[in-house]
């Protein structure tokens, strides 16, 4: 059985978006305080499957969209605590007892809490539906459905972390490769289908005004993200996109738990780390890149940005200098 276990780390919420293998994200750090994430994945080509676990310890808001074709369930790990936003829809329950589903097609964004772990399992979708039909189980994400939640009851939330980490426990041990461990990981397989198809007996879609808010809300945020777009006020992003202030607060209070004005200041940092952090390319002023994304006094500048990502930005600058040097 052909399989990849990796385990992978970082102090960048930029570079941990990439560590998810064939998975196309973009993160923002939210909550301020040095970030530190960590990725363990086992990889599976025949059939294709990916589970993973993943760490992040700051607040952040993601966009995801895993490999074409096919189909992620996410479930919380339950140590963590704070409000999870799923495509714009807040989950409810304690510890987060909960399994969200969602095609690739479709993407989908998680606004998570302060040391939030989270399992996932991403599947073939043909090789999925197959299974499901063999198998006798009824379709675990419906086929007009692009994206779901269901809350669980503690013992099956149990039973799906468990086997997940078994799978992955069997991938670091480098035991799939022995005929006993490809029994075991074909017996953790039907397991895993077996407790997400009774989890999809509660699953319940997003409601279309959900997905319209999330929608704007993500208009709003790329506006914000975009290079000298910084003359947009809050007011100005109502006007482009058809709300009055109040209705942009509460879809933003609603979609990701915060204040458009706090939300998109964190985005625009975010986006001058990332320019930053790839400024060993060509030279590159911190003053430059502040200014195209509006933060026109170098002082409060430098405090917002320690303030979140506890360096300064010329430290940030000086890293990534330093790094291309040493490549």
């Amino acid at each position: 059985m052909d399989a990849l276990y990796q385990v992978r780390r970082s102090d960048d919420v930029d570079e941990h978006a990439s560590h998810l293998s064939s998975w196309c994200q973009e993160y923002d750090q939210l909550s301020c305080g040095h970030f530190t994430g960590m990725v363990r994945e086992l990889c599976l080509q025949a059939p294709r499957l990916q589970v993973f676990h993943e760490f992040t310890g700051r607040q952040t808001s993601q966009r995801c969209r895993p490999w074409a074709g096919s189909v992620w369930f996410g479930i919380p790990d339950g140590i963590g605590e704070g409000a999870l936003h799923f495509s714009g829809r807040l989950q409810q329950g304690e510890r987060l007892r909960t399994v969200m589903a969602a095609r690739a097609d479709a993407g989908f964004m998680l606004r998570t809490p302060e040391r939030f772990g989270i399992y996932g399992v991403v599947l073939d979708g043909d090789w999925l539906a197959a299974q499901c039909e063999s198998r006798g189980l009824a379709p675990l994400l419906p086929e007009r459905m692009e994206i779901n939640a269901a809350a669980v009851p503690p013992h099956r939330h149990v039973a799906l972390c468990q086997t997940i980490e078994s799978m992955l426990s069997l991938g670091a041990g480098d035991e799939i490769a022995q005929p006993w461990g490809c029994k075991a990981m074909d017996m953790l397989c039907g397991q895993l289908l077996q407790l997400l198809a009774e989890c999809g007996d509660d699953a319940a879609p997003q409601p279309a005004g959900v997905q319209r808010r999330l929608a704007l809300v993500m208009a709003a945020r790329d506006m914000a993200a975009d290079p000298f777009n910084h003359t947009m006020s809050v007011d100005a992003l109502c006007q482009r996109l058809h709300l009055t202030p109040r209705t942009l607060h509460n879809h933003f209070l609603g979609t990701v738990g915060t204040a458009p004005a706090e939300f998109l200041r964190s985005v625009r940092l975010n986006a001058c780390r990332r320019k930053l952090r790839g400024g060993a390319q060509a030279p590159l002023r911190v003053q430059d890149v502040a200014a195209q994304w509006g933060f026109f006094h170098m002082g409060r500048f430098s405090q917002a940005y320690k303030a979140l990502f506890d360096e300064l930005p010329s430290q940030t600058l000086r890293q990534a200098q330093r790094a291309a040097l040493s490549a």
